[in-house]
C-alpha cells in the first residue's frame, strides 16, 4: 500500500510543477540585460538574433532568425519558458538568403504574458563551444 501511495503522490506532485514559475540563474543575469525582449540583439560574439515580428502570440508559428559570423555553427538550440517552465522545445535553423530562419511556436500556459528563452550553443572558429541566450515575450 505504502508503494502505491508513495506512485501517486509523485505523479500528482509532477503534474502541479508542469507551469512551474522560474527565475534566471546569476549566470544568465548579465545576458539578460544587455538586449530588450523582442528587439534585435547583438552579442559580444557578432552573433544576432531577431524575430520576425515584435509582437509574438502563443500556439502561432513566429521566425527566428539568426546571423552568425564567419566559422561558426549552430551545436544546438531550444525555447524554455522563462515565466512558467514548460520544458524544452527544439528549434532547427535552416539557411535562407545568407541568414539561418527557423519556424518555430510555443504553447500556452495560465499566464496570459510570458518570457521564453531561446538558448542557442554555437562553435566558434577555434571549435569552442560558446552559449547565447535570448529572451522574449509571448502574450496572448
Amino acid at each position: 500500500m505504502p508503494i502505491k501511495f508513495l506512485i501517486v503522490f509523485l505523479s500528482a506532485l509532477k503534474l502541479l510543477i508542469a507551469c512551474d514559475s522560474q527565475t534566471i540563474s546569476i549566470e544568465e543575469q548579465a545576458q539578460a540585460a544587455s538586449c530588450l525582449p523582442n528587439q534585435v540583439c547583438q552579442y559580444n560574439n557578432h552573433v544576432k538574433i531577431w524575430l520576425g515580428e515584435q509582437k509574438v502570440s502563443p500556439e502561432t508559428p513566429f521566425e527566428i532568425y539568426l546571423s552568425l559570423p564567419s566559422g561558426y555553427t549552430v551545436q544546438s538550440a531550444k525555447l524554455e519558458g522563462i515565466t512558467m517552465y514548460m520544458g524544452f522545445i527544439p528549434v532547427f535553423f535552416e539557411a535562407s538568403d545568407g541568414l539561418l530562419v527557423a519556424q518555430t511556436m510555443v504553447g500556452i500556459c495560465a499566464e496570459r504574458n510570458m518570457t521564453w528563452k531561446l538558448a542557442l550553443a554555437v562553435k566558434n572558429q577555434q571549435e569552442q563551444a560558446e552559449q547565447v541566450f535570448y529572451y522574449f515575450n509571448v502574450t496572448y
